[in-house]
């Protein structure tokens, strides 16, 4: 009676072995990415001998884009909290910056510590050649590792590995930009409406192969409610022109030749100039960029203790409220005041669904779509 009565129960519980060890093994990895989110107990001293060692340093050499807020923040703003240590920031076109790095790599010479820029450039050159180191261990400050100060719960990295390339800029795209003149306030509510026959020839482009309208154009694919029967319709039958030279793009808008433009067009920065235009917003799941500002560390950096000082300032409360007050667009820090943002819509919703193109593992997918999203433009 005794064997009777346990061997199904043995059965049973072989049936579920393999289920159990999937429950302790999420478990043990919860209590993992949890005590790696926590600052260590010691942290205070580990920081306060790190910012020694930064002013022993005393430098600190950033390789980033070029802007006057950027080069202001990242230079001025941080000398001023750490006197000891002095920023060199060489700005320049990002193409320019890689290949400037590219070269003292083969040259074996250590310059840069820090690259700052966009993460397709960032993903795509130096963490896939191997360059960097990771950044998320040299993070001590408790404010910067309490998830819940962050958007969403996260401390935000573009990387699959989420340790290489942190981001703190969180830039909604625009769906469209309208000169005002020609479109009238209400006309434009929806993607469909731009394809009404008033707008054939009058719509402006991106060029379909820059990042920022490629990424637009995959979360309109990704949509259930427009897809790829849309962007269809959209370049094959409105007669869009497609530029790559943003700047002109921004005349033509402005003075009247189009009526509206999408992709990277910085429609709040041309409206505060005074030009007769408008950004247009639609409802459903928007993109969401991670601006020129994500980071990294690179291996061969000498003044590492000084980019560990400038990594967990910048992405302090007192840092990000700096990039704010700056930039005047949105930090992905939720603890810190959002007045002087320049659009009331860059400030994420927790309600609405957004997808992160920075991030790496919509890289891979926004990649994939490219090929198909260019056939539009070339088949025509």
């Amino acid at each position: 009676m005794g064997a009777t009565n346990t061997l199904p129960w043995r059965i049973t519980w072989r049936k579920y072995l393999p289920a159990l060890a999937v429950v302790v093994g999420s478990l043990l990895a919860l209590d993992s990415h949890l005590q790696s989110a926590s600052a260590p107990a010691n942290w205070k001293q580990d920081w306060d001998a790190t910012q020694r060692a930064a002013e022993k340093e005393g430098r600190l050499i950033i390789y980033g884009p070029r802007g006057a807020d950027q080069e202001q923040l990242y230079s001025e703003r941080f000398q001023q909290a750490f006197p000891g240590i002095k920023v060199n920031y060489s700005a320049g076109r990002m193409s320019e910056v890689i290949s400037r790095i590219m070269a003292e790599q083969r040259a074996g010479l250590r310059q840069a510590d820090l690259v700052l820029g966009g993460t397709d450039i960032l993903l795509g050159t130096l963490k896939d050649k191997g360059l960097l180191q990771p950044i998320r261990p040299s993070l001590l400050l408790p404010e910067v590792l309490d998830t819940a100060a962050w958007f969403r719960g996260r401390l935000w990295f573009a990387d699959k590995e989420d340790k290489f390339v942190p981001m703190w800029r969180a830039v909604p795209y625009t769906a469209a930009c309208i000169n005002t003149n020609l479109v009238k306030a209400g006309e434009v509510k929806s993607y469909w409406d731009l394809l009404q026959p008033k707008w054939k020839s009058k719509i402006v482009s991106q060029d379909l192969r820059i990042g920022s309208a490629r990424n637009q154009m995959y979360t309109v694919y990704i949509r259930k409610d427009l897809g790829p029967d849309y962007l269809k319709r959209l370049f094959g039958d409105m007669d869009v022109t497609i530029s790559r030279n943003l700047p002109r793009i921004s005349d033509w808008l402005g003075g009247g030749k189009f009526a509206v433009a999408i992709g990277g067009v910085d429609c709040n920065d041309l409206a505060i100039k005074g030009l007769p235009v408008a950004p247009v917003y639609f409802e459903g799941i928007a993109a969401v960029g991670a601006g020129t500002d994500a980071a990294s560390w690179l291996a061969s950096s000498r003044n590492s203790n000084a980019a560990k000082v400038f990594l967990n300032w910048i992405l302090s409360r007192e840092g990000q409220i700096q990039f704010q007050k700056l930039t005047h667009e949105n930090s992905l820090r939720i603890d810190i005041p959002k007045e002087g943002i320049v659009n009331p819509f860059y400030i994420l919703d927790p309600k609405r669904e957004y997808i992160f193109t920075g991030l790496e593992e919509y890289k891979d997918k926004i990649n994939e779509f490219r090929p198909w999203l260019e056939s539009l433009v070339t088949k025509k």
